[in-house]
């Protein structure tokens, strides 16, 4: 007891097992945040193919707000393995040797879906980046063939004939 008749209260620390179930939470929502991630991929690969300008920024976007979220998902992540490990953060596939053993099943289950969602959303990417290149030079040769018949002038702008004018004499302004 306490000089004033209470008694002091100091939390345990979380048990690895508490630390576990943290960390498949925290999977989880990075799973999600994945996910969101590939759905703002496939909104702008709809925007592209629908030539929707507002579209494709817009998936811009919530893809840059994504993956600020995602990183700070990937820190949590990394501070939660840190604990578990009692030092520096740990790869999710070091895990089990770690703790000597096999994980709990929502730690798997919660690793497998960011793993599944991490490869998809890479596949995305891929896509995307072929179809906008494909966009941007597909807009490169219309820009082309657009300037390349402008090299001359419409018949109906050119300069007409001109009947040859006698040479006039030089003007010149002298001041002394």
């Amino acid at each position: 007891m306490s000089p004033h008749g209470y008694q002091e209260f100091i939390p345990a620390e979380p048990s690895t097992s508490e630390r576990l179930a943290d960390l498949a939470e925290a999977l989880l929502y990075e799973a999600n945040v994945i996910e969101e991630l590939r759905q703002a991929l496939l909104r702008q690969r709809a925007g592209v193919a629908a030539d929707d300008a507002e579209m494709v920024e817009a998936s811009i976007h919530a893809m840059g707000r994504t993956l600020l979220t995602l990183d700070e998902a990937k820190r949590r992540r990394s501070a939660l393995t840190a604990l578990i490990a009692g030092g520096d953060p740990t790869p999710l596939d070091r895990l089990e040797t770690l703790l000597g053993g096999t994980l709990p099943p929502d730690v798997e289950e919660a690793r497998g879906m960011v793993k599944r969602s991490a490869l998809m959303a890479a596949q995305d990417v891929a896509i995307n980046q072929h179809i906008l290149k494909r966009a941007l030079e597909a807009g490169d040769v219309f820009l082309q063939r657009l300037f390349s018949m402008a090299q001359e002038p419409a018949p109906g702008y050119q300069r007409g004939e001109r009947a040859a004018e006698p040479p006039a004499g030089l003007l010149l302004n002298r001041t002394a």
